[in-house]
């Protein structure tokens, strides 16, 4: 009889974090086909106007910080919010090199937009559970990146 040897798919598949990062990238990457739709918007700019939806004003920097990239990163986002309508960039009052950010009310609605878009992949995407084994869930990953932070 032949020995049957466990490929390392199927080692990866007895991780926990190898099977979270694959449910990640799956939610991402439906995450961004339904966000591009509407907008032209990619996750990273529906958080970014999430961000500015809760803490504007903000500067660049605030915005970098908040939804955790580079600085650099923040500015081409920021670019691109512009260039779509949905952010207004203004100087500083106190300093004058520093960029501050609001929502325009074309963003306001594309945040609204994004939120009842990842509401509703929210809900399909974790159909497959309870609402308990839903609110199980969130509580864990909430445990695990408040332990690891």
């Amino acid at each position: 009889m032949k020995e049957l040897k466990i490929s390392p798919i199927s080692t990866l598949d007895q991780s926990p974090m190898y099977v979270c990062s694959v449910m990640q990238r799956m939610y991402r990457n439906r995450a961004s086909v339904e966000l591009s739709e509407p907008h032209q918007m990619t996750l990273e700019m529906a958080s970014a106007l999430a961000a500015l939806e809760e803490f504007q004003p903000m500067s660049q920097q605030e915005l970098a910080d908040a939804v955790m990239t580079e600085r650099s990163v923040a500015k081409r986002m920021v670019d691109n919010l512009e260039k779509r309508g949905f952010v207004q960039v203004s100087k500083c009052e106190t300093n004058h090199r520093l960029k501050m950010l609001t929502l325009t009310a074309e963003g306001m609605e594309a945040i609204q937009d994004a939120h009842q878009t990842m509401d509703d992949l929210q809900n399909d995407f974790f159909s497959c559970l309870s609402d308990e084994e839903s609110q199980e869930f969130s509580r864990l990953v909430r445990k695990l990146t408040q332990a690891n932070l």
